[in-house]
């Protein structure tokens, strides 16, 4: 009885893996959509299925911004909030269309304009990113500081886990600072850290 229910249990496990969004453009069971607003800037969603996690849709987004700026012809990427570019209305409606539930949105703290949200129906919560990118070269005239992400980075730290559909390890590497007139640094290492304490004398002996 009990390897029975061992089998049913590996049995639902991969029936659930296999219903998950994959990584394609957006069809009935979810995928990625980019609208152009202009020559450097597009507005870029994915949307999973009731299967699909909120960490590989997060990554999905995140693999799809960089792809798109590769193929645009562009190094990095900032993501800009959406009413900045008018792509959408600068208002709190950001969530539309049947089976969603406004009380679950959630902004991501990492990425702020980055706007996750999540609804009932079709297996589970329905998890969704969608945000304006800005694609730029090393060229770029930046008037103020800036945080974005190497194109090439996240491709490379991310293609294992997305065209294996999750099941190699991927992580989104860290954002760039970018100022000017000053080289770019990554974001982590202007975060504050604690102060060393002061080493106590040898005590004589």
């Amino acid at each position: 009885m009990k390897r029975l229910t061992s089998i049913c249990a590996l049995a639902a496990t991969a029936a659930l893996a296999g219903c998950a969004t994959p990584y394609q453009a957006a069809s009935f069971s979810g995928g990625y959509t980019g609208k152009k607003i202009d020559d450097q800037t597009y507005h870029v969603t994915f949307s999973g299925n009731g299967y699909t996690s909120k960490d590989k849709v997060h990554k999905y987004f995140m693999y799809r911004c960089a792809e798109l700026t590769q193929q645009e012809g562009f190094k990095y990427f900032m993501i800009i909030p959406a009413a900045l570019t008018g792509s959408l209305p600068p208002n709190n409606d950001l969530v539309r269309g049947a089976g969603f539930d406004h009380n679950m949105m959630r902004k991501m703290r990492t990425t702020a304009p980055v706007i996750i949200y999540g609804g009932g129906g079709g297996g589970g919560v329905k998890w969704n990113n969608y945000g304006d990118i800005r694609m730029f070269n090393d060229d770029a005239v930046i008037s103020t500081k800036i945080i974005g992400w190497d194109a090439s980075e996240i491709v490379d730290e991310l293609g294992g886990f997305v065209h294996s559909g999750g099941q190699t390890p991927g992580k989104i590497p860290s954002a760039w600072v970018f100022e000017p007139g000053h080289p770019k640094v990554r974001a982590q290492d202007l975060l504050p850290t604690a102060p060393t304490a002061p080493k106590k004398p040898a005590s004589a002996s």
